[in-house]
């Protein structure tokens, strides 16, 4: 019994060197994992809000359906729940065929007939596309007190967009080849006209991601 409890015990310590070694080589703490938050990402938080939630749009249809829901957001907190705007945090991720509705009116004034086919636009949508950005069109009200559903509108309620990057590079090149620009010329365009409330970010994919890391609900639209 005694040679059995000594073996018990050098096994023990052995396993505890073991563990002391993997410690120093860098092993992570035992617990639960916690994010990382970058400096870059300060934006997202934005005192005083009680309630938070990120939409991630990637399509046309997408950008659309982010603005009504975002609407939806901010008017059910306040009939609801008696809370103001500002104590909501709303952030809409632009990204993918979402990204060209992060520009203004004068870029879709300018590039709206190739993001109209681009985006295969249809109709009175396509109409619109070459005169300035869909997304600050107002769609038809179910009463006629209600607000325009816009990103104009969504913004001045405070709303933050986050305007991909990749996105925006991409489609760059894309409106340059149509055009007979340089890519760096468009692309540079489409940086220095975001609409009001957004923020070019490296990528937004990341920006979901860093947005719940941040404790944004996810509502993913399409």
């Amino acid at each position: 019994v005694a040679r059995r409890a000594l073996v018990g015990l050098g096994a023990a310590g052995a396993a505890a060197s073991l563990g002391a070694v993997a410690r120093a080589q860098g092993e992570p703490p035992a617990g639960p994992w916690r994010p990382t938050f970058e400096p870059q990402d300060a934006w997202l938080d934005r005192p005083g809000t009680r309630h938070r939630l990120v939409l991630d749009a990637a399509s046309a249809t997408g950008a659309g359906m982010a603005a009504g829901f975002a609407s939806n957001f901010y008017l059910t907190n306040k009939t609801g729940y008696g809370l103001s705007p500002d104590t909501l945090g709303v952030v809409i991720v632009l990204r993918h065929m979402a990204t060209p509705f992060g520009y203004d009116d004068s870029i879709w004034a300018k590039y709206g007939s190739a993001f109209a086919e681009l985006l295969e636009l249809k109709g009175k949508t396509a109409i619109e596309a070459s005169h300035g950005n869909p997304g600050n069109v107002p769609g038809p009200k179910m009463k006629p007190t209600d607000e325009d559903v816009t990103l104009a509108v969504l913004a001045r309620t405070g709303a933050r967009f986050a305007v991909c990057g990749l996105g925006t590079e991409a489609l760059g090149g894309l409106i340059a080849s149509k055009t007979h620009q340089t890519a760096e010329a468009v692309v540079a365009e489409f940086k220095a006209h975001l609409i009001p409330g957004a923020l070019l970010v490296p990528a937004g994919i990341v920006a979901v991601n860093r947005a719940q890391e941040h404790g944004y609900a996810l509502a993913a639209v399409g």
